[in-house]
């Protein structure tokens, strides 16, 4: 069984140690936790790899694992976080598809005084098998991608202070890192770090305009680097009691190294006609437009988020900075009669390289284009179905599509069917807020778990 890579374990090890920090104080504030367990069984069906359209047969998998959701609220702090392990084992061939996966998602915002507020928010997906599909993030930057087959480790950090100046203007300063491993698929791994600073206006009730600038560094190993810069104007406002709208407008600026190899007759490191062997740095700069729009409802039915976003980005596995446009839709119920819930999302990602100077090739041996690198489509229908007093089945269905212009990356088309039984093992009766909620107001609902 693959073992989860070293940044992995010190996240979960990070979570532990919040759980035991959280439960001491607890009694001081508003401390909510629902925990579950769940069995059940996916089916992967017949997918093609590559030009050759290769068929590798269905691949049935058993899973077991863990839900667990908490929440803190205390005055002048906020805390919420979501942690899922699980075991998956493949029926056919355990020795090739088996391991845990691991999904965190971590959000805290807290007053350090009167004037100054940390937010900070983490995300971590890692998988030693081929779970080749998880919902993309409606504000992320970087395109999804199904990797081939092997570990993939994927990591998010996010540090924020806001300081009120006055009523209406905060400033903020900020950094941001983020990781992607991946082994035994032939991807290249990357590394961001960036600072960000900008300020915040109030304009009136409900509205917001926002200011920032980003600078940073996106490291690719032995493949290269890059130094990308960002500026970006925003503009937030609600739309009714129940809608949030946010625009986003501005530009990047990418300087980047490379090791290539030239094509056939042009110069390599001495000059003459570069041979195969003969890597070469390439630099180069290039500057583009990014832009954004997010838009979420609550009803007391159902709610929806949309989101789209047009962003220079590290390059999901290609090794260089790219262009990344992706779309995001959700839509999912509240309880219909306190027991069934609907969910439906749907997103698709594509990565373009940002330099159009073509004539070299890289690393994988595939030359610059303006074309997609990489399109990648996913949507999942599923229904939660609360049959017994801590007991629920899920159960739903989904398709992946990918195509790609970069050899290590698969061409896939498959179909997934998954059933998974839930029994509520621990909860404190109320429902624990999610990450990405807090610094909202309160919207309490009856629990349904």
């Amino acid at each position: 069984m693959r073992r989860l890579p070293a940044s992995g374990l010190r996240g979960v090890s990070r979570m532990a140690a919040l759980l035991v920090l959280v439960a001491a104080p607890a009694m001081a504030g508003e401390f909510r936790l629902f925990l579950e367990g769940e069995a059940g069984v996916r089916n992967d069906g017949d997918y093609s790899q590559g030009d050759r359209l290769v068929q590798t047969g269905d691949q049935a998998v058993g899973r077991a694992g863990l839900n667990l959701q908490l929440s803190y609220h205390r005055e002048r702090l906020d805390l919420a976080m979501g942690y899922s392990p699980a075991y998956e084992r493949g029926f056919d061939h355990p020795e090739q598809l088996s391991g845990l996966t691991h999904r965190l998602d971590f959000g805290l915002m807290g007053d350090l005084s009167r004037q100054l507020k940390l937010s900070v928010r983490e995300l971590l997906f890692s998988s030693p098998t081929r779970d080749l599909y998880a919902p993309s993030q409606a504000d992320t930057n970087v395109a999804n991608i199904a990797p081939r087959q092997g570990d993939q480790l994927v990591h998010n950090l996010n540090v924020q202070l806001d300081d009120a100046v006055s009523r209406r203007v905060a400033i903020r300063a900020g950094v941001s890192q983020g990781v992607r491993m991946y082994r035994g698929s032939g991807l290249a791994d990357s590394r961001e770090l960036l600072g960000r600073l900008g300020a915040s206006f109030e304009l009136d009730r409900g509205r917001q305009a926002e200011v920032t600038g980003d600078v940073g560094r996106y490291d690719y190993g032995d493949l290269g680097d890059a130094s990308v810069r960002t500026f970006g104007v925003a503009w937030a406002t609600g739309l009714g009691k129940s809608s949030r709208l946010r625009l986003e407008a501005g530009g990047y600026s990418v300087d980047s190294r490379r090791r290539v190899q030239p094509l056939a007759g042009q110069p390599g490191q001495s000059g003459q006609p570069g041979q195969p062997g003969e890597p070469v740095l390439e630099s180069s700069t290039d500057q583009g437009w990014r832009g954004g729009l997010q838009l979420a409802r609550d009803q007391r039915l159902f709610h929806w988020t949309l989101g789209l976003s047009h962003d220079v980005s590290p390059g999901a596995g290609l090794g260089r900075a790219a262009k990344a446009d992706n779309a995001f839709l959700g839509i999912s119920t509240t309880s219909l009669g306190r027991r069934l819930t609907l969910a439906l999302d749907v997103n698709g990602s594509r990565q373009r390289d940002v330099s159009s100077q073509l004539g070299m090739i890289g690393i994988n041996n595939q030359p610059g284009t303006t074309g997609a690198l990489t399109e990648y489509a996913a949507g999942t229908a599923s229904a939660s179905w609360s049959f017994w007093p801590g007991l629920r089945a899920v159960g739903g269905y989904s398709r992946i599509w990918q195509r790609s212009r970069v050899e290590p990356f698969p061409n896939l088309s498959y179909g997934r069917y998954f059933l998974n039984l839930a029994f509520r093992i621990f909860s404190t009766g109320e429902t624990p807020r999610l990450p990405e909620r807090l610094g909202e107001p309160t919207h309490e609902e009856p629990d349904a778990q």
